[in-house]
């Protein structure tokens, strides 16, 4: 490759990971709101924060596939042009990363929370499961009719 394709590739390259980078600070922003929306309860608001949060990661895969095409020729860490730009995008994708873990940890738990309610209040219906290792098999939640608006 020659000199000046090397200089125009890398130009591109610097240019990718900045969208990438301006990417993310949505994405961060978005998963936050869906944080807030799981917490809060606010299922409408959740499913337009998913639907947003699917559309940004759409679009960040696409910009992912060109940055991966332009880097295959250079070396990204060793170039001082471009190690500030990957130094950002990796610290915002390990930001992200540790998002999505701790709203993973918050779902299980409240998952296992309820699921202990609803084995102590509502009645066993079924007979009991076990596995090849001789563990119950929790069933799944089964639908539950309360008297009460909420």
């Amino acid at each position: 490759m020659n000199e000046t394709m090397e200089i125009e590739t890398k130009q591109n390259l610097i240019a990718v990971m900045q969208q990438e980078n301006e990417l993310l600070d949505v994405i961060l922003e978005q998963q936050s709101v869906l944080h807030e929306c799981v917490s809060q309860k606010d299922w409408e608001r959740l499913e337009g924060a998913m639907a947003n949060l699917q559309v940004l990661s759409d679009k960040f895969v696409e910009l992912e596939s060109e940055r991966t095409a332009l880097s295959e020729n250079i070396v990204l860490a060793a170039d001082t042009d471009i190690a500030p730009v990957l130094t950002q995008v990796r610290g915002k994708l390990q930001r992200s990363k540790i998002e999505n873990h701790a709203l993973n940890v918050y779902i299980k738990t409240t998952r296992k929370f309820l699921q202990g309610v609803f084995d102590s209040v509502v009645p066993q219906r079924r007979n009991t499961l076990y596995s090849r290792t001789g563990k119950i098999i929790r069933p799944e939640l089964s639908s539950l009719v309360l008297n009460q608006v909420m």
